[in-house]
């Protein structure tokens, strides 16, 4: 079973922003975002039919916040992974490859970020 201080579930704008939330808070903890989405999380209000008239795309508009600040923010991403079970009360995620992730902290700990959410 892998250890983490927290465990992030979900790749949308409201993984990202408990990503940011938690280094604001915790700049040590060690965290994990868990995403079915293979791509990072992505402003998807932007993709309106303006940015999609462009004629040369550019993807990295979308991506808030980059991979790089992941990795430099040292949070371990795990996209294109799919979360099967879930066990609140242990904080426990399976994950499809048969990987466990407990967390060792839960958001009753964080009220700032609770409140910031």
């Amino acid at each position: 079973m892998i250890q983490r201080d927290y465990l992030v579930i979900g790749g949308g704008i409201g993984g990202a922003s408990a990503c940011e939330g938690i280094r604001r808070h915790d700049k040590r903890g060690s965290v994990t975002l868990v995403s079915a989405e293979v791509f990072p999380p992505y402003k998807r209000w932007i993709l309106s039919k303006s940015f999609l008239r462009e004629k040369s795309l550019q993807p990295k508009k979308l991506q808030e916040p980059t991979e790089h600040w992941y990795q430099a923010h040292k949070i371990e991403t795990r996209f294109g992974t799919v979360a099967t079970q879930f066990n609140i009360d242990r904080r426990l995620a399976v994950l499809a490859n048969g990987e466990s992730i407990a967390a060792a902290r839960s958001d009753h700990q964080l009220p700032a970020l609770v409140s910031a959410m």
